[in-house]
């Protein structure tokens, strides 16, 4: 094929206007909450049902793709079929003035990520609480063939009672009736999130529901340490860490866990799909003989016997402890005041922690990620990155290698952003440059000419343009196949830009589920970041 760059893509769409105190059909606009891949999400009033919903909307852009389209529909239609006290609830889809929208429900607090990050991981009946939970949750949705595929704490909710909602099924896979699957991947978002994806996922193999049972075995051991089990200097190092790597045993960090859930913990993070539970029944079966234990493993009463009744402490989301009461009527009241004066403390900490923590609210943001604001016409938002980046590319007398690293950190950070123009000259520009250094080594393997197509073949990917995606990458490895050792410097080019691989295994995973398949056999190398380097 010929050695051409790929077709100029489309203008990156100019960032969407705020609709706050707009009226969408049944719903009025409050306030904005934040934005996400596939568009933003607000704060809305249901007028005719007088309750609040989280209203979100299809980017314009997408609107008008009908791959995108698809998703957005599907996802609506996946999680309304599923009805459960721990999943966000879809109440409706719509289109008001060209504007594409799903109301959902709103929950009013803040995720795991969040709640980790300000109080560390909770104690050990709050924990149980929420890991049966998020169980509950995962049990009810492969009961109906739905499998989450990003499951980590950002997508799991919390009241201020500790009540769990799972949400953001943008990535889910649903399998219809007829066996066949139908993929679901948010426009600009990876397939699963590094820090919590399965071996399975890294390697681009099909998943099932235990796939979500490992993310969430990821989830529980972060939880529970404090951290998740696998750090790394970039994502394709913590996602190749998932397929090679085991974790610290939970029990060397957090030695007054009870065993059996570390084990458990353990258990769902199994590297082959056989080896970990079958279904989140068997885990919150599992769970429920550790709430048991846990009521057992209270102190014992002072003459050693157990009194034929009991009296249950109420801690949140109905997680309950018992607390066994000795067989002597001279200190039955005594015992029964303690226990009502040890729920009343603990009721009215939980208010005060409340009133004293109010759920986080996203501040708006631009499509740089920055606080939003009122910009006099022409002036742009830089962040300190994308500066870095530029000053780095402007530098006199920069090495070829310095030139490389920043185009492609910089193309990646835009692509990150959906600046997509930019990112196709920063790509475009990479073919035109002429480093000073010997062509011999040039002819053998031309960098900046194979990473200008690979870079334009991702960004392709990201608008949703499978087929012209895969031109560009075949027409970089076209540009190699006559070259001896090239497929090995390809190799070692990968390993030197680790993100940039994970990014081009990532496109050609989302060109699949676009085509549902068909991937040409000279770009089989290029199908998952495990493929792409040495082991």
């Amino acid at each position: 094929m010929p050695e051409s760059a790929p077709e100029p893509a489309a203008e990156s769409p100019k960032p969407p206007p705020d609709i706050t105190g707009r009226t969408l059909g049944d719903f009025q606009v409050l306030r904005k909450l934040g934005q996400g891949g596939m568009g933003q999400v607000y704060l809305a009033r249901q007028l005719s049902l007088k309750r609040d919903v989280a209203l979100k909307l299809l980017r314009g852009d997408l609107a008008q793709n009908a791959t995108a389209l698809k998703r957005f529909q599907a996802e609506a239609e996946a999680v309304a079929r599923i009805s459960h006290p721990n999943i966000v609830q879809v109440y409706a889809i719509g289109e008001h003035d060209g504007l594409r929208y799903m109301a959902l429900e709103y929950v009013e607090g803040r995720n795991l990520r969040d709640f980790l990050e300000r109080k560390g991981p909770p104690d050990l009946p709050i924990a149980l609480a929420i890991v049966r939970q998020v169980a509950a949750a995962l049990q009810r949705a492969s009961e109906l063939g739905i499998v989450h595929r990003d499951i980590k704490p950002e997508n799991i909710l919390l009241t201020k009672k500790v009540e769990v909602k799972v949400t953001d099924f943008g990535l889910s896979r649903l399998t219809h009736d007829d066996k066949q699957p139908l993929n679901l991947t948010q426009s600009g978002v990876t397939v699963g999130t590094p820090l919590y994806m399965s071996p399975e996922q890294v390697r681009g193999l099909p998943t099932d529901h235990r796939s979500d049972l490992y993310s969430f075995g990821v989830t529980c051991y972060h939880l529970l340490a404090g951290h998740p089990p696998f750090g790394g200097a970039n994502a394709i190092d913590v996602a190749m860490k998932h397929v090679n790597d085991q974790p610290e045993p939970l029990t060397a960090i957090r030695p007054d866990l009870p065993g059996d859930l570390a084990a458990l913990v353990h258990k769902l993070m199994a590297k082959k799909p056989e080896d970990r539970y079958a279904s989140a029944k068997e885990v919150l079966r599992d769970v429920a003989k550790l709430r048991d234990g846990l009521a057992l493993n209270l102190p014992a009463p002072v003459n050693g016997t157990i009194a034929s009744g009991s009296l249950p402490l109420m801690l949140p989301n109905t997680t309950t402890v018992q607390l066994v009461l000795p067989d002597q009527p001279s200190r039955w009241p005594a015992r029964i005041l303690g226990a009502l004066a040890l729920a009343t403390t603990f009721a009215c900490g939980w208010f005060l922690f409340g009133k004293l923590h109010p759920p986080a609210i996203a501040a708006p943001t631009t499509g740089t990620g920055l606080p939003d604001a009122r910009l006099p016409d022409g002036v742009k938002l830089v962040s300190a990155r994308e500066r870095e980046l530029l000053t780095r590319l402007d530098k006199r007398g920069a090495t070829p290698g310095e030139v490389l690293d920043a185009s492609l950190d910089l193309g990646l950070l835009y692509l990150h952003e959906h600046r997509h123009a930019e990112a196709e000259k920063v790509f475009l520009q990479l073919e035109q440059e002429k480093p000073d250094r010997p062509r011999q080594q040039d002819a053998i393997f031309p960098v900046f000419v194979v990473a200008s197509k690979l870079g334009g073949g991702v960004l392709l990917a990201h608008q949703d343009r499978p087929r012209e995606s895969y031109t560009a990458f075949t027409q970089a490895m076209t540009t190699l196949a006559k070259r001896p050792a090239a497929l090995e410097r390809l190799r070692e080019f990968f390993a030197s830009h680790r993100d940039f691989a994970l990014a081009v295994a990532e496109a050609v995973q989302r060109n699949q589920e676009n085509l549902k398949g068909g991937l040409p056999p000279a770009l089989e190398r290029l199908r998952s970041p495990a493929s792409m380097l040495k082991e």
